[in-house]
């Protein structure tokens, strides 16, 4: 296979462009592929299914060594509907740099009769690994809404200890498949679940580096009990202590998204705020975000951005039926074209009744007798702006950040009392809540209570030996 066809079968270019998520509700039975293509090729790297569109892959998207790969204008081509032109676009101002680069001639018209060795050498200069700033400037600034990451911003380095590591260092590669911080769900022959890692087309496993990699902070120790933590807890938990709010290079972080009305209406978080830890086991299973239980296979606590989104479900799935607000199914959206319809009296609202009776078709009968609001709290997964004892927007995360906030009986009361939104009493979201974690308390909760801010805690350990005592000798 050679390496066109490889970059072909990637999981970047193979992406199906007819999934729904939460976020674009976007149904291109109903919608159209063409006007998918207008409002979200840029974020395509070509081929696929954008083949049809006469969009070829981009490999400069990922491998321009120069910085002026010009992604708006790539997106501006696909936004005018000129599809065919878009990649030409982004690379009109590099093409006459890259041409009278030596190493590029030399690459390029001596590749007949170069040994493949210094080939590679050169071509490599010329289109060598992803830089950081492609895969931010011509993909995954569309993050910052879901997850506050810096990574666009000119002081980054204030933000994240990782700052200077350019992006396939952790997320590894082989033949072109990226590692991801959450493994695609996928299906084995015979139908089981795989909790495996993402495979290339030679069927070669790709992990995401992990934090305790011998390239990376092997051997590192916070101390045992810190430590044993590992076992349930990730290391993002305690370092991703605090989120920026406000105006980012980018956007401005989601709070929450409403397509209630057929339009969305978002609300932003314009003030610092703090993540939420949730269960997860690292696989991406499903459209719907939602965490995992303490229950459940492999999970470990890992932090989240919380946003809350809203829109209109047939209320044909039973899971969506029985728990609309906290399935993980993906249900059956309605097509926001379809919602915007059913406000028969337009005001821009549209209500359960008016969803309900809607007839689309006029032929008497209601299309979504059923239909139900979904109100979701979807949890994206955070890996970036990880702080350290000098960089970051606050101090990792310390004992008493999660332990010792119910320590008296009263507290104990008030947390786990069913509450709608912990800022009633907080100023600050607190980080943990034990109760939607799946405790009755706080495991570390101690009669009397721990003081978990103190430098060393004294610890009890039922039927341990004593300890033993040296004595000079009688004689």
């Amino acid at each position: 296979m050679g390496v066109y066809e490889e970059v072909a079968e990637s999981s970047h270019v193979q992406r199906d462009i007819a999934q729904w998520e939460p976020l674009t509700n976007y149904n291109v039975d109903v919608q159209g592929e063409t006007q998918w293509v207008k409002e979200y090729g840029r974020y395509h790297p070509g081929g696929g299914e954008l083949e049809e569109y006469g969009v070829d892959i981009d490999c400069m998207s990922c491998h321009e060594q120069y910085g002026l790969y010009d992604a708006e204008k790539r997106a501006m081509a696909f936004e005018s509907g000129n599809f065919s032109a878009a990649n030409d676009a982004a690379m009109e101002d590099a093409i006459p740099v890259v041409q009278q680069d030596p190493i590029h001639v030399a690459t390029y018209t001596l590749d007949v009769v170069t040994p493949l060795p210094m080939l590679v050498a050169f071509h490599d200069a010329v289109n060598a690994a992803p830089a950081k700033t492609s895969c931010i400037d011509s993909c995954h600034a569309k993050d910052v809404p879901t997850t506050a990451v810096m990574w666009a911003s000119e002081d980054y380095e204030e933000y994240d200890v990782h700052a200077e590591v350019n992006c396939v260092e952790c997320h590894t590669a082989k033949e072109h498949i990226i590692a991801g911080s959450e493994i695609p769900e996928s299906e084995t022959e015979d139908n089981q679940i795989s909790s495996g890692q993402e495979e290339s087309v030679h069927g070669e496993s790709v992990t995401m580096k992990s934090c305790e990699d011998a390239d990376c902070h092997e051997g590192i120790s916070h101390g045992p009990i810190a430590d044993a933590h590992l076992e349930f807890l990730e290391c993002q938990s305690c370092h991703i202590p605090a989120l920026p709010g406000g105006e980012l290079p980018g956007t401005t972080p989601l709070k929450s998204f409403n397509w209630s009305s057929g339009e969305r209406v978002d609300s932003y978080r314009m003030e610092n705020f703090t993540p939420q830890l949730a269960w997860s086991d690292g696989v991406q299973e499903s459209e719907v975000k939602v965490p995992d239980s303490k229950n459940d296979s492999d999970v470990k606590l890992a932090p989240f951005n919380v946003v809350t989104g809203s829109w209109w479900d047939a209320g044909q799935d039973p899971e969506v039926i029985n728990n609309p607000n906290t399935s993980a199914s993906k249900g059956d959206p309605i097509p926001t074209p379809e919602v915007k319809a059913a406000d028969s009296n337009g005001d821009g609202t549209v209500t359960s009744e008016e969803m309900q009776a809607y007839d689309g078709d006029s032929d008497g009968t209601p299309d979504y007798p059923n239909a139900v609001l979904r109100q979701v709290d979807l949890h994206y997964k955070l890996g970036h702006n990880i702080a350290g004892s000098e960089t970051g927007m606050a101090e990792p995360l310390m004992c008493d950040d999660c332990h010792g906030v119910s320590a008296s009986e009263t507290l104990q009361q008030v947390h786990f009392e069913e509450r709608p939104d912990c800022l009633t009493c907080h100023e600050v979201q607190p980080v943990i809540d034990w109760a939607a974690l799946g405790y009755d308390s706080d495991p570390a909760e101690t009669d009397p209570p721990t003081n978990f801010s103190a430098k060393t805690i004294d610890i009890t350990i039922p039927g341990a030996k004593p300890p033993e005592v040296e004595r000079e000798p009688a004689f």
